[in-house]
């Protein structure tokens, strides 16, 4: 019978050299909280525009411009006289995100009908989109028809899926649900109240069809800008990735220490889809009033608020490094 010995001393020499190779994390390091929204803003919100109308172009657009905004334009590259230059170039190098509303918005009679209009409107954003890696989300907007579909949506869900559509959820539109600037402004305090994204759709602003007046529509987005540091204004697709990501998203501390601290970001979404960077706020020693920021090839230097930083990273494999900077 083969047997080992090891003396108390022996135990205390082994305990030694795992403690040495083991992260120097203290007891109390710092814990790490991952945002509930980007910029550990309270809520998201969506501006959302249907049917690529003239009256978004002329005049939606430029107020979302003006004040830093996305919006999210639900277009049907099929429909004549609308689908122009402006929505296949300008629009979205302007930072405005197209999304499919089907190719005709017209009414379909089956599965397979729908699949080819979905695949159809797909392609047109496809090629406006040529530099991204395929597959990529895209939101999805059900288009009022007459007759209204008639599929059910466990039937639409599994051709979202084959495309890689997200449904953006119910139609909660303007001038319909929402008919002044003040029950407009109520949703957005609705959002901030639940800590959830909410959105509302538009078709026309200030003409064309079921027309928002412009000046409802300017009073939202003054209300949205004044509340910038509550509220992330973004896309569907940016917030839908921010919101599955952080839900399964865990910060873990690997070593800290008065000159470094270093961790990990892990989540169980599918990387090649979700590629969202979170927003992470850790607690840092007094002592430091910069920090820089590394994971990977990406850099940035924050600020140090009130013994805090807040920041931007990745979930993946690449650890996540402050370090202070500059003077103290």
């Amino acid at each position: 019978m083969f047997s080992i010995r090891v003396t108390f001393k022996g135990w205390l020499c082994l305990l030694a050299l795992i403690s040495a190779a083991a992260p120097a994390v203290a007891a109390d390091a710092p814990q790490t909280r991952v945002a509930r929204w980007k910029g550990d803003a309270k809520a998201a919100f969506l501006l959302m525009f249907d049917d690529n109308t003239p009256s978004q172009a002329r005049n939606a657009i430029p107020e979302l411009k003006k004040r830093g905004f996305t919006g999210t334009f639900y277009v049907c590259p099929n429909k004549k006289g609308l689908w122009t230059p402006a929505w296949q170039k300008e629009i979205p190098a302007s930072g405005m995100v197209l999304a499919n509303h089907t190719v005709n918005h017209a009414f379909v009679p089956d599965l397979p009908a729908l699949e080819k209009e979905l695949a159809a409107c797909n392609e047109a954003l496809y090629a406006i989109y040529s530099d991204r890696p395929r597959p990529f989300l895209i939101s999805f907007g059900k288009p009022g028809t007459n007759p209204p579909l008639k599929l059910t949506d466990k039937q639409i869900q599994s051709v979202l899926s084959k495309y890689h559509l997200v449904d953006r959820g119910p139609f909660l539109g303007a001038a319909i649900h929402y008919k002044t600037g003040k029950a407009m402004i109520a949703a957005v305090d609705k959002a901030i109240a639940a800590g959830s994204a909410g959105y509302i759709i538009f078709h026309g602003v200030g003409g064309d069809w079921i027309s928002a007046p412009l000046p409802d529509f300017i009073e939202l987005l003054d209300y949205l800008a004044a509340k910038r540091d509550q509220v992330w204004v973004t896309d569907h697709i940016s917030s839908h990735k921010y919101d599955v990501e952080q839900k399964t998203a865990k910060a873990a501390v690997v070593t800290s220490g008065a000159d470094k601290i270093e961790l990990t970001l892990t989540s169980q979404a599918d990387p090649k889809l979700y590629d969202q960077p979170l927003t992470l706020i850790t607690p840092v020693p007094a002592s430091w009033r910069k920090c820089q920021v590394t994971q990977g090839e990406r850099k940035a230097t924050v600020d140090v608020v009130d013994a805090a930083v807040r920041y931007e990273a990745l979930p993946g494999a690449d650890r996540i490094t402050l370090a202070p900077t500059g003077a103290p």
